[in-house]
């Protein structure tokens, strides 16, 4: 048994984190040699990429709207079960309110994007994409409304200006463009259509080359006694939440599947901006993403292969 789980294991990380890690290290490495602008690399994910990342695999989506409902209450849901009793944890234990805001928000928000989609798609083809299209969704909504909130109240800051943040991300208007068109059952002008496949499809090297440049900016050696408990949270609890959410809601296997992996992934680096936007502990916030990351290489396979191992695949 155990022999085959590491036949597997091995398996799975050569097929799924392998690629994924490959274009991770040539991003870092372009940004020691040739530096790029972050920034402008963020904005063309944020208002380019992954709208139409969005809007192709929800439009396209063969998910009913009782299966996307049932996706994103699980998400919030999840990520709630998590975070109430950690958060009664760090404030039992007096954790000062900067890092607090960190290792909460950090411990519960899904990585949507740099990380989650690649593995997505590379683990379960296309419905992969269009169950993480709506993890991207919710996780966003919740990182930039409920986190943000959150962050503010435990910061000090005001929480009216991330409602103001949500209302500028294009993602909200997105979604709704890509739900209103499957309702309709209209179809965009092939050459849109087209254009917006291209775009959708070039996501996934973007969204990894970024991340690689992310990490080698944020090297830094890393505060075991406060990273170690974060990547436990995260990388472990994360997902055994998720797996018990998704049996008692009946989404097991599919979508729960992917709900599950997704939850796996490492620390998403929008918490580094909030941390920023709210006066937390950003240098904290860049040391969970860069451990985080690369601790997941190892938690994702294992916790996929499990999956695998127990049915968890798409519906056919």
């Amino acid at each position: 048994m155990l022999g085959e789980l590491l036949v597997e294991f091995g398996f799975l990380f050569g097929k799924v984190l392998a690629p994924i890690l490959l274009l991770v290290a040539l991003g870092a490495l372009l940004q020691k040699r040739h530096p790029i602008e972050m920034q402008s690399l963020s904005n063309l994910q944020l208002y380019l990429f992954i709208p139409a990342f969005l809007f192709v695999h929800i439009a396209d989506s063969t998910l009913t709207l009782g299966q996307i409902a049932g996706i994103a209450g699980a998400i919030l849901l999840i990520q709630a079960l998590l975070a109430l009793p950690l958060y009664g944890f760090l404030v039992w234990r007096r954790v000062p309110r900067e890092k607090l805001a960190v290792v909460l928000l950090a411990s519960v928000i899904f990585n949507a994007g740099n990380f989650g989609i690649p593995v997505a798609l590379r683990a379960f083809g296309k419905p992969g994409g269009e169950v993480q299209a709506l993890v991207i969704m919710t996780a966003n909504l919740s990182l930039w409304v409920i986190g943000y909130g959150l962050s503010a109240a435990i910061t000090g800051s005001g929480w009216k200006q991330g409602v103001v943040e949500i209302l500028k991300l294009p993602i909200l208007y997105i979604m709704t463009a890509g739900l209103m068109l499957r309702a309709t059952g209209l179809h965009l002008p092939e050459p849109i259509d087209y254009a917006l496949h291209l775009v959708s499809d070039g996501l996934v090297p973007l969204a990894l080359v970024t991340l690689g440049v992310q990490l080698a900016t944020q090297w830094r050696m890393p505060r075991w006694r406060l990273i170690l408990p974060v990547a436990f949270f995260k990388l472990l609890c994360l997902p055994a939440v998720a797996g018990l959410v998704v049996w008692k809601l009946g989404l097991w296997p599919w979508p729960g599947a992917q709900l599950i992996v997704a939850s796996a992934g490492p620390t998403a680096v929008n918490s580094i901006f909030l941390a920023i936007e709210q006066k937390g502990d950003v240098e904290l916030a860049a040391e969970c993403v860069f451990w985080n990351t690369l601790l997941a290489a190892i938690t994702v396979t294992i916790i996929l292969a499990v999956v695998i191992r127990l049915g968890g695949v798409p519906s056919t």
